[in-house]
């Protein structure tokens, strides 16, 4: 657990919060002001809303730097899905979840949530911290093609090669942001650019080469 996480502690869940995580999505915000209101100290009370409520604001969060725990045996547990998703999110990281494990990152929780860089300027790589929107990275984010099968369950291993792509190793569905039933591609193995040069993006063209990426 890093030392910027927090803990919150209420009558039936325990929140964390790892604000090296946290990109700012809104989406524990959005999802209930009463648990999470950022004007208070502290900005997280478990104990405003019903614990399965929390449960499903926390388990929005794209990047992991939200995960509870429950005090009682018959609480809410969050799910792992059978197999990962990565969602392409336009001029920012890949949003990935399910069954997966990023070498050289400690997981966090279940450990089904993190938000992987991929405009090669995180000083936290391969994890994102919100570098993109300083650098000015712009990549709208799209999904070529479409994909009629449906990924197979089980584990995904992601790789982050040195000066190269993240490999990500396991059944995994590709999606373009916001897309419903196209722009997704199914792989059981897939090279994804993390250099940001890629014309091919979200996918690997070899381009980190040409730019000499490096960590």
């Amino acid at each position: 657990m890093s030392d910027k996480t927090r803990r919150y502690e209420g009558e039936r869940l325990v929140v964390y919060y790892d604000k090296g995580r946290c990109l700012h999505a809104g989406e524990c915000v959005r999802g209930s002001s009463a648990a999470f209101d950022l004007s208070r100290r502290p900005w997280i009370d478990p104990d405003a809303i019903p614990p399965r409520l929390l449960a499903e604001v926390i388990q929005r969060c794209p990047t992991g730097a939200l995960w509870y725990e429950s005090t009682a045996m018959t609480g809410p547990i969050e799910g792992v899905p059978p197999y990962t998703r990565v969602t392409v999110v336009p001029d920012g990281p890949l949003y990935v979840h399910g069954p997966v494990t990023v070498e050289g990152v400690e997981p966090l929780g279940p450990g089904t949530r993190v938000a992987l860089c991929r405009c090669g300027h995180s000083k936290s790589k391969p994890l994102c911290d919100g570098s993109h929107t300083e650098a000015g990275f712009t990549d709208p984010g799209e999904v070529e093609g479409e994909s009629i099968f449906e990924p197979e369950s089980g584990a995904c291993k992601v790789v982050a090669k040195p000066g190269g792509p993240l490999v990500m190793r396991g059944w995994v569905e590709i999606r373009a942001m916001g897309a419903e039933g196209d722009a997704r591609r199914v792989l059981d193995q897939v090279a994804l650019c993390r250099c940001g040069a890629s014309k091919n993006k979200p996918f690997c063209d070899g381009s980190h080469n040409k730019v000499d990426f490096r960590e």
